[in-house]
């Protein structure tokens, strides 16, 4: 059997190569190896005995100048665990969260191949309620979902997902034309959310906003759906914030790192 000593020893070591790790990726550039000794509290040889073993594993690059960065080992790592995320149970608290704030039907939606479509969502325990259904998918143009994302992408992708001709309408209200959608995104892309006010059905108002993955790529959105007589024009600015800022979130869960700059992204 094992000492105690010995699983401690070994635990040392999970945290010395960590810390390692953890210096190489908070540096500005390639380090030395006494830069990076000094970072951690090690002295060069010991430091030395476990960059090697990292560079090995792919875990750390030495470059021409002897200096150590980061390797592509981490990287995939990285994006197995990116991957391996689950949007509907990271996406669940800040569903929650709107709910109770709210008491209003919040839904989350997944853009899969040309569809946009609902895989969550919690109703309001309201008599009067708005809001989708798990596994429909969502009109692109007339829906708060649809938009939030639209708003993001470039033209060819638009034309993947959007008719050439007349968009359908659902109400008098609806966004019947290309034109008079993409009106919308700069606005969409400044707010951060966008807003189905009676397009998709009368009476009834929506506030959307999407979610990012790590590469910068929409790939979903939330939103929460209520009559006009409750999710009032007045509250509109407000709200769309909590929500915009609810999948900001997510997207920060997903490995998305917000530009100070929109970035238009295709499929």
């Amino acid at each position: 059997m094992e000492s105690e000593s010995g699983k401690s020893s070994k635990f040392d070591a999970v945290d010395r190569a960590v810390a390692i790790l953890a210096a190489l990726g908070s540096a500005s550039g390639p380090s030395s190896l006494s830069q990076i000794a000094r970072e951690v509290g090690l002295g060069q040889p010991t430091t030395s005995r476990y960059l090697s073993s990292l560079v090995g594993h792919g875990y750390v690059e030495r470059d021409g100048s002897g200096r150590y960065v980061l390797g592509i080992g981490v990287y995939l790592l990285g994006q197995k665990a990116l991957q391996h995320r689950d949007v509907r149970h990271l996406a669940r608290p800040q569903l929650e969260a709107l709910h109770r704030r709210y008491n209003e039907t919040v839904s989350l939606a997944l853009w899969v191949h040309k569809e946009l479509v609902v895989i969550d969502c919690i109703e309001a325990t309201q008599a009067l309620k708005q809001g989708a259904t798990v596994g429909l998918p969502n009109p692109w143009h007339a829906s708060s979902l649809g938009k939030s994302i639209l708003a993001w992408l470039d033209e060819e992708t638009l034309n993947v997902l959007l008719p050439p001709s007349a968009l359908d309408t659902f109400t008098s209200k609806t966004l019947s034309t290309r034109a008079s959608l993409e009106a919308q995104f700069q606005t969409i892309r400044a707010l951060g959310f966008a807003v189905d006010d009676e397009e998709s059905s009368l009476g009834g108002r929506c506030i959307g906003a999407p979610i990012f993955d790590a590469t910068g790529r929409p790939k979903g959105a939330i939103s929460m759906s209520g009559p006009v007589s409750r999710l009032v024009s007045e509250e509109i600015p407000s709200i769309g914030l909590v929500v915009s800022e609810a999948a900001k979130e997510i997207s920060r869960a997903l490995g998305y790192q917000e530009s100070p700059q929109p970035r238009i992204r295709t499929a």
